[in-house]
């Protein structure tokens, strides 16, 4: 894992490098002797979550040592005591998310919040604005810890997404969050002034020849123009 971080490090010259760690299966680690082995000899015992804990220490450790920042997904540090050595830890739980925001900056790490922005949650095609009407700041807390909520993360699932409908789902629900993480609530925060801006928005995705979604019943002023 050593080289192989050191060669992603040689080719990607990013900052941040996400090491996952969302819901490991430890079923594989429980039908390996060696593993079992090596967990005894740890005083693991049969708690799976104590090696997991070790793995991931170990993989940060090596990403430090290549200045590199370690994210995390949240059930790295849902799961586990030890936090000193996580830097930044990705929400995406549903739920309340905020309240596990809240947990991880009284912890003294940064976040990446992505819960409300899967894109492929159902609903109209218009529902663009949930991904509007999200707060990632309402959360009780200092204005300190809220600055440690440096992002968010638009995800969309690959299952049910292919060529033929990558674009539409994507676009314009994206331009929506991207909106409001780049804005705060006292510079906008009214879904009907930001219907124009982001209609426009999507009028110019097509033009470009990017199949996004209509926002609402209408069409774009140069589908209809005369030659």
């Amino acid at each position: 894992m050593a080289s192989l971080f050191k060669e992603v490090a040689s080719v990607f010259p990013d900052t941040y490098i996400h090491l996952g760690g969302d819901e490991v299966d430890f079923y594989c680690w429980r039908s390996n002797p060696y593993i079992r082995a090596f967990m005894h000899k740890m005083g693991f015992g049969v708690d799976f979550n104590k090696l997991e804990a070790f793995y991931i220490e170990k993989i940060v450790n090596i990403t430090l040592a290549l200045r590199k920042t370690s994210i995390v997904w949240q059930d790295v540090f849902d799961y586990h005591d030890q936090h000193k050595s996580l830097s930044v830890v990705e929400v995406w739980k549903q739920g309340c998310y905020l309240c596990e925001v809240r947990k991880v900056v009284k912890a003294g790490l940064r976040v990446i919040l992505a819960s409300p922005w899967y894109l492929d949650q159902p609903g109209p095609t218009h529902n663009w604005a949930r991904y509007y009407n999200v707060w990632p700041l309402a959360f009780k807390g200092t204005e300190k810890q809220k600055r440690l909520v440096i992002g968010g993360e638009v995800c969309l699932w690959g299952e049910y997404v292919d060529a033929t409908n990558l674009s539409p789902r994507l676009w314009p629900r994206a331009s929506a969050a991207a909106e409001r993480l780049w804005s705060n609530e006292r510079q906008t925060s009214s879904v009907d002034k930001a219907f124009p801006r982001l209609q426009e928005f999507r009028c110019k995705l097509l033009r470009r020849g990017i199949q996004a979604e209509p926002l609402d019943v209408g069409h774009c002023k140069h589908e209809y123009q005369s030659v």
